[in-house]
This record gives structure tokens, sequence and C-alpha cells, in this order.
């Protein structure tokens, strides 16, 4: 091999460079940044089979590529102009294999030597940089976005990429696939619940607390209800989705909303008769869904008005907080 693959400092350092430039490029030493692709990309845009990509490595006329897992890698610019390089060297010279090294070689070798090598772990998140993790962030915002306009199926990960005009590549530096996507969504939609008990945590009157999660929740419906709606459908589809538990989500919701009405009927402002907390918990969340529902059809209703029908209706509570 006429590249050699060991992984070291430089390495440690080209890697917070692809953080930086958000996995779009990689400056090399060679000057410039560099195009990353897939396999099958540089294939196509090669006009070889990935057979062929996967010979000429073997017989050292490619730099190993940066892989990214265990069955994926990334391959740049100059893997795409090597392999230009040999097809015209087979095609319009008819030279051996052996002969083809060394003109790769002489054209190719000192950018051969400036490309890093080694893995590449994406999912290592708290060795994400700012940057890296801001264009993550912005992947899942715009999935969301495009999840609920077009549907989960409908969507493709090259929808995501167009929309944020990136590569596929930069795509594969932070999710493995499509479903990888939606489990991020799904996670960022448990964090803002989490946020918002996080936020009213201080506050001692569980109404309160109560109205507060209702005005957070009204907005957060808005955003999310069809993503709900997908989430509800993988979680129960023909595969076991562990990792899209529709549950997960509302035990976030009904658990502290069980607490509250628990605390009201300790202080005797609900009556226990009424009914048991937690059973209580999913009729409130339940009716105030459809109410979020009812306020999506037309500008009749305010959210205001809806938090407060809410209020006086099933907790009871006249009292504004």
């Amino acid at each position: 091999m006429i590249f050699s693959s060991s992984l070291g400092k430089e390495i440690e350092d080209t890697r917070d460079g692809l953080y930086i430039d958000c996995g779009v490029s990689m400056d090399s030493a060679a000057g410039g940044p560099r195009e990353w692709m897939r396999v099958r990309e540089l294939a196509e845009r090669a006009g070889v089979s990935r057979y062929t990509i996967h010979y000429y490595y073997r017989e050292g006329l490619l730099p190993p590529p940066l892989k990214t897992g265990r069955t994926m890698a990334l391959y740049t610019d100059v893997h795409l102009e090597c392999l230009r390089f040999i097809r015209r060297l087979r095609e319009e010279r008819g030279l051996p294999v052996a002969a083809v090294r060394r003109e790769l070689e002489t054209r190719f070798g000192e950018q051969w030597r400036s490309l890093p090598t080694g893995s590449f772990d994406p999912g290592i998140n708290s060795r994400v940089r700012p940057t890296g993790r801001k264009q993550r962030e912005k992947i899942i915002e715009i999935a969301v976005e495009l999840f609920s306009s077009k549907g989960y199926p409908r969507t493709h990960v090259s929808h995501v990429t167009d929309a944020l005009h990136i590569s596929k590549a930069t795509f594969y530096l932070y999710f493995k696939n499509k479903h990888d996507l939606l489990v991020a969504v799904f996670d960022h939609l448990v964090q803002e619940l989490t946020q918002t008990e996080q936020e009213i945590a201080e506050e001692t009157d569980p109404f309160v607390r109560t109205v507060r999660r209702g005005k957070a929740y009204v907005a957060f419906y808005r955003r999310y209800h069809k993503i709900f709606d997908i989430i509800r459908a993988e979680s129960i589809g023909p595969e076991s989705r562990p990792e899209l538990s529709i549950q997960a989500i509302y035990r976030k919701m009904l658990d502290p909303i069980a607490e509250d009405l628990r605390q009201a009927q300790d202080e005797g402002r609900l009556p226990r008769t009424l009914a048991d907390p937690e059973l209580l918990s999913y009729m409130v969340l339940g009716a105030f869904d459809f109410l979020c529902y009812r306020l999506l059809m037309d500008d009749k209703y305010s959210a205001d008005e809806i938090v407060d029908i809410a209020r006086r209706s099933l907790l009871g509570a006249p009292t504004d907080p």
C-alpha cells in the first residue's frame, strides 16, 4: 500500500475541523476544503462499480476512506480524482496495476498523505463541538417540519439535505439513517417536556403548575401534534420499536399531572371521591389534548381561552393564577 492508515493526533485535529465545518468539508494539509461522499455516490460519479472501488483499494490504488461506522465510510474528491485518473490510464494506455500504482504515487502522493484516516464515531455527543451540535439541531428542526408536512414514509434523507443545502455525507456524520433521525426527534420532544417541568419546578401551587404546564403544552401541541401521530404509528407497527415508545412521552406528561392532582386532594382542593389521581390525569390530559386539537381548526378560540376552559371545567379552579 502506498498510504498509511495509522491513526494519530493529526486525525484528532482533523476530526475537530470536521465538527467546526459542520461536516460539510475538512481542511487537509494540502490546503483547501474536501468534499465528502459515501461509496454509492462515489461509484455513480466515477462511473465504476462499488466492487471496483473496493478492488482498487485492496490493490493500493486508493487511499483508505474515513470510517464512520462498522460498515460505513466516507470518501473524498481525491478518491474521485484517482478513480477517473485510473480509468484513463487503464482505458487509454492499457497500463497494468503496478504501473498505475506508480503513476498514482507521482500524481497524488502528497494529497493521499494529507487525508485523515482511521475511524470517526458520530454518535459520541460529548465530543461534538458547539458548531457540530448546531448542525445536528438544524437537521432535527428541519426533520420536524418535513415529517409534519410530508409524512414520515414520504420524507427521504435527500429532502432533509436539500432543505439545508448540505451533502448526504454530512447527514450521515450525525445520523445513521432516517429512523435514527426520527429517534432523535423523539428524544427532542422528551427533552422539551422535561424542560417545561424544570421551569415550573419551584412553583408550589399544584393548580398554578398545571396551568403553566397547560400553556406550554398548547405551544408544544401546535408544533408537534403530527409528530405525535407518526411516533404513535411507528410504535404500534409490525416491528417492535422500544426506542419510540409513545408511552414514554405520555408518562412524561401524565406523572407530573397525577402528582399535582394528588397534592390538590391532600390539600382539600379536590375531592378524593372524584377519581384516582392517575386515572384523573388521563382524563385531564385527554380532554385538554382534544381542546388543543379544536384550537387548530380555526381562530374562534385563543390559547388562553382553551387553558382557562380546561382549568375551570376539569380542575374546578376558578382563581386565575
